[in-house]
């Protein structure tokens, strides 16, 4: 009797094993943008380069991202399990964010409320942004994309050509 059980006992703990193995190598090929990068100057840039950074400092469940640009820094921390994150917009607005992590890049989604003017009530600026590593890891690809959804889509569409694009950064150091 107790051979049976040893017997079948085996097969099932090596099956295990190979499955937790299984899980630890799809975990360890998950994309990971931590370090720092610095923006890659455009072609057509007027006035010269921009200093802009990014530290990125991602974990299982959330990314933190550290942008530092013309002299102000701003912390976003974005979560990775569907929930909300704070953020704050590049010029200090606060809002919200979430993260997805997909096999080949990340969607960081981003919603701030901003007043076009003074006395005009808020409006919700949506911001998509793909982010993709090259193969060597040393370049990072973010193309936004920016609607409005307190807008008609006409309205939405005529603006979003101005704030949406691809930026590009570089790592810095190894």
């Amino acid at each position: 009797m107790k051979r049976k059980y040893f017997s079948g006992a085996l097969p099932a703990c090596a099956a295990m094993l190979l499955t937790c193995l299984a899980n630890l190598a799809l975990a360890s090929d998950k994309l990971n943008f931590s370090g720092k990068y610095i923006v890659e100057p455009a072609k057509n840039t007027l006035g010269g380069e921009s200093d802009s950074t990014l530290e990125i400092v991602q974990n299982d469940d959330r990314i933190e991202i550290t942008r530092l640009e013309l002299g102000k820094k701003t912390i976003s921390r974005c979560t990775l399990n569907g929930l909300e994150g704070d953020y704050t917009s590049p010029s200090g607005v606060s809002g919200k964010c979430k993260a997805q992590l997909k096999p080949k890049y990340l969607i960081v989604e981003s919603v701030v409320a901003t007043r076009p003017q003074q006395t005009s009530p808020p409006v919700r600026m949506h911001t998509k942004e793909k982010w993709q590593l090259s193969s060597d890891a040393k370049t990072l690809s973010i193309k936004s994309e920016v609607d409005f959804p307190d807008f008609s889509p006409e309205i939405s569409a005529a603006v979003a050509p101005s704030t949406s694009g691809t930026t590009k950064y570089r790592r810095a150091g190894p």
